[in-house]
């Protein structure tokens, strides 16, 4: 056997063969030996050697011929050469692949001299793979100068021309050609086996009919096997899926009461648990408990083992930083509620106030002790020496001056205000002394508020040192607290009787009335950082908000703290309210989830209101007998009116599907453009109120509930033309798809109408006991729901006319408006008790706490587009806006919540072991 390579690379190679091997078993023959050199000829070989053996057997037999190929057939071991003699002596035919690399190999030489000398020449086969060999009869021998394949061994050596074979190349793509590897093997099976080509192929054929018959009983009999092994599988799989599926149904079970019993405590474990639920399964159910969580205002719990005195933000809301009695500062991410790094230790004595300074890398903190200290956040240690006030007490720091000075605020003569160098960490200027009782410095150190006599305020201007404007006196009280609005043109006051007051600075003058608390003992207020919204902390342990615009309370107090609160604080962003107790705890509030976004819009008294379809405004009747538009962004009247002289006090309105018509149910039915402000076509109606409207999703047609009956008004039709249906009803709604009107009766059921026969086609059951006071379609129209007096709302299967599970109750006083979300995912209700609710319409269940706001009776409610704001407008003259974000897709608004902290870890922290780990959140 020939090679282009040393022996000494052979044995190189051989020694990466695998150990253990045993001697070569001389007792097997080979029907062949294959000799051959050069790295073409080793790649298709092995192919060769098994094409020839697999010649004419069954598959469950063992090959007529063996085949001896030094890659398959040679162990490792130190005497190379003599393996390959072992393999020659057992071999019956020498194949010889001639080839120039052949012809010049000292191995393939050493191998045909071998055989030569042991056996016969004429068991030597031929197979010419590159080059040529050319019998020259004249000579009987080779023609040595033309025959460039054949060793030089064999010139000389056969007695008449013998038998040989040259490989046919094959195109293969891109490879080129390869060798005819079927047709070498059968030449090379057929002389070994004494059997002609044709012989060869006719057994083959015999014995694949017989392995066929063979196969097909084996497969009959393996078909019966496997029938019976995979239907026990398949049962065996089910069972594991019904086990699988039953523990993970347990643990989303666990996992939503937990989030539930979580909910008051630890918001962020109640969310994430919430959130595992979904995970693991996607149900209406798991999604409630999602959304449940989203909108739970609940506080989560920053624990001390002190009471807290201070708590502060950084200036991109992600961190909380709060001051114990013990002196020590702890720093929290927002998100997680979990503290982050090491506390920052300094102060000998508690913490009295904290601030960051702008760019949020430093930190200050005053404390009993009567320093001041700088902290390097980044790295967790002081800068500097302390500001050592030498006087007592420093109640209070805030960074001034763009964070280049602190302002504090000490006990020396009865309040002392200082201004530091951050550089040089020395005084700048003279003190301000004198001040009396402190009470608050405003966001940039620029002003300091004091207690003054007789219960009056003053303020004073840190940088003159001098009294801005006199002492303002409000009340009998004692003003316990102070705090200036962000936009510096207010101030707030506290006193001990629970009194709220405002003040205008520029006029040192009180706005408005005072706000009366229903709580005494006000210990601490800050704005929220729009300023239209006040959080008070009291003595009792609550917190209240207030709407400084309606001087009232915004929801319920926030109850949770078991001592008195010492300081509040919102986030930059307003989402946030934190609150520091003496119970040792902080308590972190969310407070933005479904509630008011930004301040109502003043429309007046109004008779009857639309929001446009793009819900960018607002169509307003009003008391003046006009109708106007208002912007929702800008809260503004929006250009002309767009009719005037209503002269109706149950008037209605209605938008175009494309917004470009408005049709005015009053004084008769009108339809005006929008855009142009001007009437479209003559009135449908001369005289009388239509109370209620509804154009078809074409605009072809206008519904309206005229004072005598229901009118079907065709648009299309010049001049327009209606047709009367029944009684009036005071709700109408046409389908999404316009084929079926439902219209209220006067005996508190809901007739569903075909709209191309004009016929009545069913009735809701009598299941109301009062008014039905509006109707309303889910978008994809397969349900009604039913608003009623009787302080209920009621779903319906639109085909069958069934109520859909138990009534929805939670209003007092009646239900007066009702809306479908866009996905129809979520009802929105309005009642006669001035608030609005949402509900969860496949779990038929009610959406957090009721959306307080209005001063008296809400009289509409709508989505707009996106679903994530819910407009509200009322008998108290405001139209409101509703941030309800989280219905539409609670999950994204619960990760968006916990900024990056639903980690791959927080799933084995707070899922029970047993259903497969889970992404919480997506990147």
């Amino acid at each position: 056997m020939g090679r282009t390579r040393l022996p000494a690379d052979r044995l190189m190679r051989s020694r990466w063969m695998p150990r253990g091997r045993g001697p070569v078993r001389t007792e097997l023959g080979y029907g062949a030996f294959l000799s051959y050199s050069g790295e073409r000829d080793r790649r298709w070989l092995p192919h060769l050697r098994h094409a020839i053996e697999k010649q004419s057997r069954p598959w469950y037999k063992p090959p007529h011929i063996r085949v001896f190929l030094d890659k398959t057939g040679v162990s490792i071991g130190p005497e190379l050469w003599g393996k390959i003699e072992a393999g020659l002596a057992r071999s019956d035919w020498l194949v010889v692949l001639a080839s120039p690399e052949a012809r010049s190999s000292a191995w393939v030489d050493r191998e045909i001299a071998w055989w030569l000398e042991h056996k016969s020449v004429h068991t030597i086969l031929l197979v010419v793979t590159a080059g040529q060999l050319v019998w020259d009869e004249r000579r009987g021998d080779w023609d040595p100068e033309r025959s460039t394949a054949l060793p030089a061994r064999l010139a000389g050596k056969f007695e008449r021309q013998p038998v040989w074979k040259s490989v046919d190349p094959r195109p293969d793509g891109d490879a080129g050609s390869i060798p005819d590897v079927d047709g070498v093997a059968f030449g090379v099976a057929s002389v070994v086996r004494g059997l002609s080509e044709d012989e060869l192929r006719s057994e083959g054929l015999r014995d694949t009919r017989r392995n066929l018959r063979t196969a097909r009983i084996v497969a009959a009999a393996l078909g019966c096997l496997l029938l019976v092994a995979s239907t026990l599988s398949v049962v065996a799989v089910l069972s594991r899926a019904e086990a699988t599926r039953q523990r993970d149904q347990a643990v989303v079970q666990q996992l939503i009461t937990q989030s539930s019993l979580l909910a008051d405590r630890d918001p962020f474990a109640a969310r994430l648990k919430a959130l595992a639920a979904w995970r693991i399964d996607p149900s209406p159910e798991t999604r409630f408990a999602v959304l449940d969580a989203s909108v739970n205002p609940a506080s989560g719990v920053l624990s001390h083992s002190v009471p807290v005195d201070s708590v502060a933000f950084s200036p991109d809301g992600r961190t909380v930083a709060s001051g114990g009695s013990d002196g020590v500062v702890r720093l929290w991410r927002t998100g997680t509620q979990r503290m982050t790094g090491r506390p920052l230790i300094g102060h000998h004595q508690g913490i009295t106030s904290i601030a960051f300074a702008p760019d949020g890398r430093t930190l200050a903190s005053s404390g009993f002790d009567g320093t001041v200290r700088l902290w390097d956040l980044a790295g967790r240690k002081q800068i500097g020496a302390p500001f050592n006030a030498g006087a007592g007490t420093v109640h209070s720091v805030v960074f001034g001056r763009g964070g280049r000075t602190l302002v504090t605020v000490d006990e020396a003569d009865s309040g002392t205000v200082r201004v530091w160098d951050l550089a040089t960490h020395r005084q700048t200027g003279q003190p301000l002394d004198g001040l009396g009782q402190f009470l608050a410095t405003n966001p940039d150190g620029s002003r300091v508020g004091s207690s003054g006599s007789r219960n009056g305020v003053q303020l004073w201007d840190t940088a003159s040192g001098a009294p801005v404007g006199g002492a303002l006196k409000g009340g009998d009280g004692v003003v316990t607290s102070l705090a200036f609005s962000p936009d510096g043109k207010t101030f707030a006051t506290a006193d001990l009787v629970g009194s709220l007051r405002l003040w205008d600075i520029e006029a040192s003058a009180p706005v408005g009335e005072p706000i009366a608390s229903p709580s005494t003992g006000l210990r601490s207020i800050t704005f929220s950082p729009d300023s239209s919204m006040l959080a008070a902390a009291y003595e009792d342990g609550g917190v209240r908000l207030w709407d400084l615009r309606r001087r009232a309370e915004v929801g319920g107090p926030l109850l949770a703290h078991t001592s008195t609160i010492e300081s509040v604080a919102f986030s930059p962003d307003g989402s946030v309210l934190a609150s520091a107790s003496a119970d040792t705890t902080v308590r972190l509030w969310d407070i933005r989830t479904l509630r008011q976004a930004g301040a109502p819009i003043d429309t007046g008294e109004q008779w009857a209101a639309a929001l446009s379809p793009d819900g960018r405004s607002l169509a307003v009747a009003d008391a003046e007998e006009t109708v106007s538009l208002w912007s929702l962004s800008t809260r503004r009247r929006v250009g002309e009116p767009l009719a005037r002289a209503a002269g109706s006090l149950s008037p209605s309105l209605a938008f175009r599907a494309d917004g470009a018509v408005l049709a005015i149910g009053s004084d008769g039915l009108r339809l005006r453009d929008v855009a142009a402000r001007r009437p479209v076509g003559e009135p449908l109606l001369g005289t009388g109120d239509a109370g209620a409207l509804s154009f078809g999703p074409d605009g072809r047609t206008l519904v309206s509930g005229g004072p005598d009956s229901v009118h079907v008004w065709d648009l299309t039709a010049r001049p327009p033309t209606g047709t009367a249906l029944g009684p009036r009803a005071v709700g109408i709604a046409l389908s999404p798809d316009g084929r079926s009107l439902a219209t209220t009766t006067q005996d508190n059921t809901v007739v569903f109408w075909d709209m191309t026969t004009h016929r009545r086609i069913g009735e809701t059951p009598g299941d109301h006991t009062a008014q039905i006071a509006a109707v309303a379609w889910s978008p994809d129209g397969t349900t009604l729901a039913t608003a009623s007096r009787d302080d209920t709302v009621r779903l319906w299967d639109a085909a069958t006319r069934e109520r859909l599970g138990a009534p929805l109750r939670g209003h007092h006083g009646g239900v007066t408006s009702i809306v479908f979300s866009p996905d129809g995912k979520t009802l929105a209700t309005g009642g006669n008790d001035h608030t609005v609710r949402l509900w969860d319409v496949p779990t038929e269940r009610r959406i957090g706490a009721p959306l307080e706001g209005h001063g008296a009776g809400v009289t509409g409610v709508a989505f707009t587009p996106g679903g994530d704001t819910l407009v509200s407008w009322a008998q108290d003259g405001t139209a409101r806006l509703w941030n309800v974000e989280a219905t539409v897709n609670p999950v994204r608004s619960l990760c968006a919540w916990s900024d990056g902290a639903f980690t791959a870890d927080r799933w084995h922290e707070g899922v029970p072991a047993g259903p497969a780990s889970r992404t919480l959140c997506p990147e």
